[in-house]
């Protein structure tokens, strides 16, 4: 049995459906949209849904293949970027992997129209264990993708852009835009992914 398998990401003819995501079979599968397939997808080219409804797994996430991978050891593999639990998500890097990944945060900038990274305001992952040690603190590069509500307790995306400088020190542009299934459970993250010029 390999414990570091490649999961290509499944394609299914649908309804194009940007901003919703799909609902998954529980198993860490991924919808994704891709122009040149016969049919139409469920998703806009480059976006994809991810189940990350686990309480306790990740679903990890190769950005140049756009293929779930399957790290036998994840903080010390150069398998993955990014990783997937319910609404966080980590990069590799910082306290999170050994990848040296590193984000920038973008706020009020448009995903379409970003065609470079930015040169400098890349941070990593920084998740800090509490003094009792039996719980975490927030600290990934994404903790800022999405915005709450304490009325409904529920979370919708902010349009923020973030800029992935990948363990192969690729840059990537990815938004978040959903977190819901069509069905209205949680922990389907759909995100769109692009990859973009170095720092000009």
């Amino acid at each position: 049995m390999m414990s570091n398998a490649r999961t290509p990401l499944s394609y299914v003819a649908a309804a194009i459906v940007l901003f919703a995501g799909l609902a998954c079979d529980g198993s860490g599968a991924m919808e994704t949209g891709e122009s040149g397939d016969s049919g139409d997808t469920p998703l806009a080219e480059g976006a994809l849904t991810i189940d990350a409804t686990e309480q306790e797994g990740w679903v990890y996430l190769d950005l140049e293949t756009l293929e779930e991978v399957t790290p036998a050891t994840p903080a010390d593999s150069d398998e993955w970027d990014l990783g997937f639990q319910r609404y966080s998500v980590s990069s590799n890097g910082g306290t999170s992997g050994s990848g040296g990944v590193e984000v920038a945060v973008l706020e009020g900038v448009d995903f379409d129209t970003l065609t470079s990274a930015p040169a400098d305001g890349y941070i990593a992952d920084a998740v800090e264990g509490t003094p009792d040690g039996m719980s975490l603190e927030q600290g990934y590069a994404f903790d800022g993708w999405f915005d709450y509500s304490p009325v409904d307790h529920t979370l919708s995306a902010n349009g923020t852009v973030f800029v992935v400088r990948t363990v192969e020190e690729n840059y990537f542009k990815v938004e978040l835009l959903d977190y819901y299934d069509m069905a209205g459970t949680s922990g389907h993250v759909t995100l769109q992914v692009a990859p973009i010029d170095p720092p000009q």
